[in-house]
């Protein structure tokens, strides 16, 4: 792994009434940094302080070592605020990510959310009431931010994600802002129920550690639960993952978020590495001499319909799984401008992602039922 830049943020635990929580955090010890499954982030607690590291993976250059240090103060006294402090409590919230808008909204606090970015690629209804009531106001993308309007919500903070290269400069631009900027790496974690142990991130921030622990629990049981529901079948269907861009195929590898979602509900995928989590290029030549042995084929891209892949390229009507109609889109919950609720509510419900596959995979084993996020091309 590269060096890592750490974001070191403290807040103090004082009480937010519009989610109230115990003050304590419970913490894991299975990974380094107190996590059971997430990998870029850390909450400890110290006395009266909470202390948030989170650990950039993302940096283009291995040798910036900038860290950011946030204590959160109820006094709003300007004279008495120390630099790289935020306000507290945090009322006033942007989400430039619609994973972060899905973490919200379990917490029940998508009413702190003033501004998105990217109202069309948005699935949660409350929030898009919000855009059209005039509550909640979209300011663009990264190269073409809204700055005025994003200084005119005053927001406490803005959530957003963290990439390599040059996209990363409009961050240090919100900060020349005055506005305190949390980059967040939850799209880079590769198991289900790491993204979802980012409700702890958010349930510390908004002091409602014992709600979200509560949520992160009881999703994890009923994951486990479906996942061991299926744990003695012998019988494992070979699946076939993704479509090619361009002539080139990416299949992930097994210790990728898909791949091991699939190998929970009882897939083996073909072509996966082992012991990564990054996606390999194959060529289309490549994974179409394999794709023959494919029980399955899952999420192929932005096809909505067996005519359009079999359009897409003359080969892929000899696929057995395409001819035979076995093929799943995880596109069923998409906005007209191709946002996915999949990647939104999806990464607090990876039980039902898991349902939905195992309902794909092995339906005699499950209660029939209609599937959630995924949906069967025609």
């Amino acid at each position: 792994m590269s060096h890592l830049k750490t974001i070191l943020i403290l807040l103090s635990s004082i009480a937010l009434s519009a989610c109230a929580g115990n003050k304590g955090v419970t913490m894991n010890s299975e990974l380094p940094n107190g996590n059971e499954y997430a990998k870029h982030f850390k909450v400890s607690v110290k006395e009266e302080n909470t202390k948030f590291e989170i650990i950039d993976n993302w940096s283009s250059t291995n040798d910036n070592t900038n860290s950011y240090t946030f204590v959160v103060s109820s006094d709003n006294n300007p004279n008495n605020i120390r630099p790289n402090s935020i306000k507290y409590p945090v009322k006033r919230v942007v989400c430039m990510s619609t994973s972060h808008i899905a973490y919200m909204k379990a917490l029940g606090l998508t009413n702190l959310i003033v501004g998105v970015s990217g109202k069309q690629y948005i699935s949660d209804k409350d929030v898009l009431k919000g855009v059209e009531k005039g509550t909640i106001y979209d300011i663009g993308y990264e190269g073409s931010l809204n700055y005025e309007l994003l200084l005119r919500l005053n927001p406490d903070v803005v959530f957003t994600y963290g990439i390599m290269g040059e996209n990363n400069l409009y961050i240090d631009k919100i900060k020349e802002l005055g506005i305190d900027v949390i980059a967040l790496g939850d799209y880079l974690e590769d198991h289900p129920l790491g993204k979802l142990e980012y409700l702890k991130l958010f349930g510390s921030i908004f002091n409602c550690t014992e709600l979200a622990d509560s949520i992160y629990t009881s999703v994890k049981s009923r994951y486990f639960s479906l996942k061991e529901s299926i744990s003695a079948i012998k019988e494992r269907p070979k699946i076939l993952l993704n479509a090619p861009w361009k002539e080139v195929w990416y299949i992930p590898g097994n210790l990728n978020y898909m791949s091991v979602l699939i190998n929970d509900a009882g897939g083996d995928l073909i072509l996966s590495e082992n012991g990564v989590s990054k996606s390999v290029a194959h060529n289309l030549e490549e994974v179409y001499q394999k794709a023959i042995i494919a029980d399955f084929w899952l999420n192929p891209n932005n096809f909505t319909s067996l005519e359009e892949l079999r359009k897409s390229n003359p080969l892929f009507k000899n696929i057995p799984s395409l001819k035979s109609g076995k093929v799943y889109n995880n596109n069923k919950r998409e906005t007209l401008q191709g946002g996915s609720d999949f990647w939104e509510t999806g990464v607090t419900e990876p039980d039902v992602i898991l349902n939905d596959l195992i309902n794909i995979l092995h339906p005699e084993t499950v209660s029939k039922r209609e599937l959630v996020y995924y949906r069967r091309l025609e």
